[in-house]
């Protein structure tokens, strides 16, 4: 069996840059720096020379020949990435969400480089027709995976693709609250309407994802879930989307995540130093190979 590759991944504070009035679609990030002031255009031929001598990005190259700081260079990369698309809306998100807080940080970069590797180890053949399913899951409790799935959901969602983000947690969502979304009927009640077409939130600040909340926490959460209705909407969302994340319930001491994983593409499994026991790592590994969808990677959390 082909070991799943491993990520590093820390979690630090971050700072949100000052919002900005948003760019217009594909704007590259020189044509932003120079339409905010930070850049001279007479100096862009300079920096896209040293770009190619180096092989840089653009706002790398600019702030390597101290043209620009790095600092303005992160509020250029979210304008692009439309994160700001207007004056307070990036002030809902929560400091979690590093990919639209801090989108040139250390953080952002390693949540793009995971979505780099899955996008490289996508075959087209296997899903022609619709966008990608990947679950996101975990042995234990507080190892992360909410916090993985909206960066990743973001991240994607800043390819100017469209990404819808499930929060398939009906036991202890967070997803409406790193997005500072109330929520509507969400996915419990769709289930609850067996098959049901859900409530989809918009994200203001990301106009290409959409959330689709855990709803009201149900009595019978493991019971919903497993009615075939999960993987029809899962299914429907994938065929009018690019990707579709998927949040679960850690796998101990519940079994809710079987469902989201049997109906992916892709399952990521996240762990944490100095929290998750490598027992649980080995029993989830197993549970998974058992439902036919072995682990497509690991990602560590080192904090």
């Amino acid at each position: 069996m082909t070991r799943p590759e491993p990520l590093m991944l820390s979690r630090t504070p971050v700072v949100a840059p000052e919002p900005r009035t948003g760019a217009e679609p594909h704007e590259r990030v020189g044509e932003i720096l120079v339409r905010l002031g930070e850049l001279d255009a007479n100096a862009a031929p300079a920096v896209v020379a040293h770009q190619r001598q180096t092989r840089q990005l653009f706002g790398e190259a600019a702030v390597s020949l101290r043209l620009v700081g790095a600092p303005a260079v992160a509020r250029a990369l979210a304008e692009q990435a439309q994160v700001v698309p207007s004056p307070g809306t990036l002030e809902r998100l929560s400091t979690e969400l590093v990919v639209a807080r801090d989108p040139y940080g250390r953080e952002a970069e390693r949540v793009r480089d995971l979505r780099a590797r899955l996008l490289l180890g996508t075959p087209a053949e296997a899903r022609r027709g619709r966008g990608r399913v990947i679950a996101i899951v975990s042995p234990e409790v507080g190892e992360g995976r909410s916090w993985l799935a909206a960066n990743l959901a973001a991240s994607f969602a800043q390819r100017s693709r469209r990404v819808v983000l499930v929060d398939a947690d009906l036991r202890a969502p967070r997803q409406h609250r790193l997005f500072g979304i109330e929520g509507r009927g969400g996915l419990a009640g769709a289930l609850a309407g067996h098959g049901l077409q859900p409530d989809l939130d918009a994200v203001p600040a990301m106009r290409h994802l959409d959330l689709l909340c855990a709803g009201s926490r149900p009595a019978n959460p493991q019971e919903l879930l497993s009615h075939e209705s999960f993987g029809r909407i899962v299914q429907s969302l994938a065929a009018e989307s690019d990707t579709v994340i998927v949040d679960t319930p850690a796998a101990s001491p519940v079994s809710d995540f079987m469902f989201a994983a049997v109906a992916a593409d892709a399952v990521l499994m996240l762990v944490r130093r100095n929290r998750t026991r490598l027992s649980a790592v080995r029993e989830l590994v197993a549970r998974l190979e058992s439902l036919g969808r072995p682990a497509t990677g690991i990602v560590y959390n080192e904090r």
